[in-house]
């Protein structure tokens, strides 16, 4: 085995590279965050949701198609009274499968509203929870932003076939 020396190499290069990346997704998503706000009246998946920021500000929150469909592209849209707003972000957390979407950053339409697209990661459960992460910068703070869902695939299966 004189190749020994350089195939432990490569899977230790292999690791390192694999564990750095990792970590640098993980880093990707982290902010300052001044406010946490942790909605639980609220069922974004089948109506849109207004959320108090506090300090005199909200935000309307709408993702449609509703449903939140795996398979589709989102059209996410937030409005606000406040002018003040200025960026928004989504980032979409699976718990079960543990998964992270990509950040998706919300084009500001006007003073008052942000609109963007974004999509959730296919997922082989047929129930699985969700928490959409509204990433909201105003005068030079985040606020964090996070409303919880629930995709059930079973609810869109047809029935099982007689024996």
């Amino acid at each position: 085995m004189q190749y020994k020396p350089v195939i432990i190499a490569i899977v230790v290069l292999s690791a390192l590279a694999f564990v750095s990346g990792y970590i640098s997704q993980i880093n990707r998503h982290s902010y300052d965050i001044y406010r946490h706000i942790k909605v639980s009246n609220c069922k974004i998946a089948v109506s849109s949701c207004k959320v108090d920021l506090g300090e005199g500000s909200s935000i309307q929150v709408n993702i449609l198609p509703r449903g939140i469909p795996e398979t589709e592209m989102l059209r996410i849209s937030v409005d606000t009274q406040d002018t003040q707003i200025e960026a928004l972000s989504v980032i979409f957390e699976g718990i079960e499968i543990d998964t992270i979407t990509p950040e998706y950053s919300l084009y500001q339409y006007s003073d008052t509203r942000f609109i963007g697209n974004g999509s959730l990661a296919i997922c082989s459960l047929d129930k699985m929870h969700w928490i959409a992460h509204f990433i909201v910068k105003k005068g030079g703070k985040n606020w964090k932003v996070s409303l919880p869902f629930e995709k059930d695939l079973t609810k869109f299966l047809p029935p099982p076939l007689g024996n």
